[in-house]
């Protein structure tokens, strides 16, 4: 069986919105996914949501156990990863760059834009579109800080816009 690389576990998730079993508008705790490492508030001053950690993989999620955010950080040597099933992760060497993702994106048929950032941060943005999940989009962030014409994946994060919890707010 041969073994996922980070670009092909980021090009699924760019295409799906989906990593692990976890994605936007999606449930939590997910069966079979296992315990979380770490948890918390995403604000400290408002109890809800809260995110839930799995090595460099975090979750927000509504009162009401709809998952509204999945993050992946990037920037580490070693991106550390669920694979499998509960507590199986998976090392993996990283950032990626742009020019690595974007043609197995561009290999995959993953759909995506180039956006530039508003601000005056050394980064930019690419967006897929996720067909299955209309209200889902993911954001892969790039740094141009260390060398501007080699952009790294900082991080990438998928995110719902429809969710209203009926739970309030």
């Amino acid at each position: 069986m041969e073994t996922a690389t980070l670009v092909d576990l980021l090009t699924r998730f760019g295409a799906t919105g989906d990593f692990a079993g976890l994605r936007p508008l999606g449930p939590f705790p997910v069966p079979g996914r296992g315990e979380a490492e770490d948890s918390g508030r995403v604000v400290d001053e408002i109890p809800w949501p809260v995110w839930f950690r799995y090595g460099a993989l975090s979750v927000d999620v509504c009162r009401c156990g709809i998952i509204g955010a999945v993050a992946v950080r990037t920037w580490y040597d070693d991106v550390v990863l669920p694979v499998g099933g509960p507590g199986e992760y998976g090392s993996f060497p990283g950032p990626p760059g742009f020019q690595e993702l974007s043609a197995a994106f561009a290999a995959a048929g993953v759909r995506w834009e180039r956006r530039p950032e508003t601000h005056s941060l050394p980064q930019f943005s690419m967006v897929t579109i996720v067909d299955e999940l209309a209200d889902v989009t993911v954001d892969f962030v790039f740094t141009t800080m260390e060398d501007p014409d080699h952009p790294t994946l900082y991080s990438a994060h998928a995110r719902e816009s429809s969710h209203l919890c009926p739970d309030g707010p």
